[in-house]
């Protein structure tokens, strides 16, 4: 893998995402977006201080006067503050609300923003005085990819929808603890042993590449690619935790149990690495987690006779539609597209819903 080194962490903001801020923190956004947007927020620390900081200001920003900002200066001088993150896209963004439909808000949040940026020095020393209280949160939203680079050396490819918390110098701890999927490239020491921590489950590189995925709602799973990693829970030693080498995988269910299968992983299992969305009789659990991941689109299964299907199908890159398609087609089932919700019905032998 070619993994740039990039040391801006998650604390830069892109245009593009400054529009999701003040779509959501003035309520111009839908239902769905800003259930995605709360989750995007909430993944990083930063983010969760600026939608604070703008809330704080917007709360004394007279909405009769907003009228009076040069909107467009506004805006264009928040933009030039905020560079874009390193992010590999895999589908396109989703489309942007129309201009009428935000400008109250771009005018809100341009008067807010005019006055955060007034007082720079002051919010450059705030953000500097949190950001030592803790380690570095590095998050992804629906579809992107986020190339890391570790003080050690070592390396991660941060998939979709994910968050990945590195324990500060200060903790003399190698500890990282990953909420969604990535793929680790760990430089070795004996040493200091590198650790990931996926909900209740600890993965030890005992030098290695490998991926992670974790959801609440699926488990954890993890593949090794090259080298060995040990796996156990969170709270125990690693001691006497079983060794995954090259090839093998494990599951970890959502009651913790663990399932090891030795010389299992096959290129499928990294495929998510090149943008590709593979399924393999894999439960509808997995696919609606792997659905939000790389669209931000929630499965729901409308009817009970349903939940215990398996899907077996590939993507790459195709829009959201044709991939709820497909699934549906697939499962012999219909499908019911409802915003950022998709609702699956059992289908008659006609394809209409009883």
């Amino acid at each position: 893998m070619n993994m740039a080194n990039t040391d801006r962490g998650s604390r830069d903001i892109s245009p593009d995402e400054w529009e999701r801020i003040a779509r959501y923190v003035t309520g111009e956004a839908g239902a769905g977006e800003a259930e995605t947007t709360k989750r995007w927020v909430e993944a990083d620390p930063h983010r969760v201080e600026v939608v604070r900081l703008l809330e704080s200001v917007l709360a004394n920003v007279s909405r009769e006067k907003s009228s009076d900002i040069e909107v467009e200066k506004a805006l264009m001088t928040v933009k030039s503050r905020f560079a874009e993150p390193k992010v590999i896209p895999f589908a396109p963004r989703f489309a942007r609300a129309e201009p009428n439909r935000t400008l109250a808000a771009f005018l809100r949040v341009a008067a807010a923003a005019t006055i955060i940026l007034g007082g720079t020095v002051l919010w450059q020393n705030y953000r500097g005085s949190r950001g030592a209280m803790s380690g570095q949160t590095f998050a992804t939203s629906a579809g992107e990819r986020r190339e890391v680079a570790l003080r050690d050396g070592s390396k991660v490819l941060l998939g979709p929808t994910s968050r990945l918390i590195v324990a500060s110098a200060e903790d003399g701890d190698r500890l990282v603890t990953l909420d969604g999927i990535a793929y680790f490239s760990v430089v070795h020491d004996a040493a200091h042993p590198f650790s990931v921590r996926a909900g209740r489950t600890r993965i030890q590189d005992v030098g290695t590449a490998f991926s992670v995925e974790h959801d609440d709602s699926a488990g954890t799973r993890v593949a090794v690619d090259s080298g060995a990693v040990t796996i156990g829970p969170a709270e125990e030693s690693s001691g006497d935790a079983p060794v995954l080498n090259a090839r093998d995988r494990a599951i970890v269910d959502t009651k913790g149990t663990l399932v090891v299968e030795r010389a299992a992983v096959s290129d499928e299992d990294l495929a998510w690495i090149q943008g590709r969305l593979i399924f393999r009789e894999a439960p509808l659990v997995l696919v609606g987690a792997e659905l939000y991941r790389w669209y931000g689109v929630r499965l729901r299964v409308a009817d009970s006779s349903l939940a215990n299907l398996h899907l077996t199908a590939s993507f790459s890159g195709e829009p959201v539609d044709r991939v709820l398609n497909v699934i549906a087609l697939s499962l012999g089932a219909r499908i019911e597209r409802q915003g950022n919700v998709a609702i699956l019905h059992r289908a008659t032998a006609s394809g209409a819903r009883p």
